[in-house]
């Protein structure tokens, strides 16, 4: 139980939990088996509608209706869970076994579609035995928890194979970026270089793959005007600071695309700011060019 909770994502899901095995307590009502069994059908629905929100997967370009009302099915939202918005040409152009995904998704609505035999109330589901309800229910709560993880490895999996190929491109495109709030640190500075010190894939959805980026950036703080550099009377002073950004490349044909939009830079210059304040820093210009 308390693996499963941590697998839930929301005080709903783990209330709704809690619900469905209370109806297993409730020995005097014949139907507490199938009422047991048509909540965790519901807990598994919700909890991949959370995961698959029905307009992000109408909105991937490998989505055609299948339903009679055109909503997404329960497959199409287990394969958002797993590879978002990236279509199965995608896959193969990246290296991934298509088939083997497929086959996972049929394995995970199986398991879902199997809790509908007890949520349909005929003689052979009726009144169960005792000894069958605990073997059944164990099974059910079994196959919930391999069901929800099997969604997170699988996607975890897929993160993790996609990160192999973007350090390179990350790189290029932190070293074109604009560094606003450095730019208060001096009248003039220089990038001299950039180093990643950490990136993670955290999201897939329906228009991008997001990447969230740590490194630290190195610069060059000019000061002194161009005839007091010219004299030799400017100083240059050479910091670094550590970033973090996300980089959102659309899904395509190839990754990391090559069609990405960069969020704003977060540079932490605090540290700056903490070793020096504006009449320290004028202090130390001043000596140096009076050196």
């Amino acid at each position: 139980m308390k693996e499963i909770k941590h697998i839930l994502g929301s005080e709903f899901e783990r209330s709704l939990l809690d619900a469905a095995l209370h109806n297993l307590k409730d020995t005097d009502n014949k139907l507490r088996y199938n009422n047991f069994a048509y909540s965790i059908r519901e807990l598994s629905r919700h909890f991949l509608h959370r995961l698959s929100p029905e307009e992000n997967v109408l909105a991937c370009n490998w989505f055609e209706p299948i339903t009679d009302n055109g909503k997404p099915s329960r497959a199409q939202r287990i394969k958002y869970a797993i590879q978002g918005g990236i279509n199965n040409d995608n896959l193969i152009e990246l290296g991934f076994d298509v088939e083997e995904l497929e086959d996972d998704i049929k394995a995970l609505k199986k398991a879902i579609d199997s809790l509908s035999k007890y949520t349909h109330i005929n003689p052979d589901v009726f009144a169960i035995k005792e000894e069958d309800i605990k073997r059944m229910s164990d099974n059910v709560l079994t196959q919930f928890k391999v069901f929800a993880n099997r969604i997170k490895d699988s996607r975890e999996d897929f993160k993790h194979a996609l990160e192999g190929k973007i350090e390179e491109q990350m790189i290029d495109a932190v070293i074109s970026n604009h560094y606003e709030n450095v730019d208060s640190l001096g009248p003039h500075r220089s990038l001299e270089y950039s180093e990643l010190t950490e990136y993670h894939i955290i999201d897939i959805n329906e228009r991008a793959i997001v990447v969230e980026v740590f490194g630290n950036i190195y610069f060059t703080l000019e000061y002194g005007s161009k005839k007091e550099r010219r004299e030799g009377d400017g100083l240059d002073i050479n910091e670094d600071f550590p970033f973090q950004t996300k980089i959102h490349y659309k899904i395509g044909s190839e990754f990391p695309s090559k069609d990405f939009e960069i969020e704003e830079f977060g540079v932490d210059t605090s540290e700056w700011y903490g070793d020096i304040d504006d009449n320290e820093l004028d202090d130390l210009v001043d000596s140096q060019i009076d050196l």
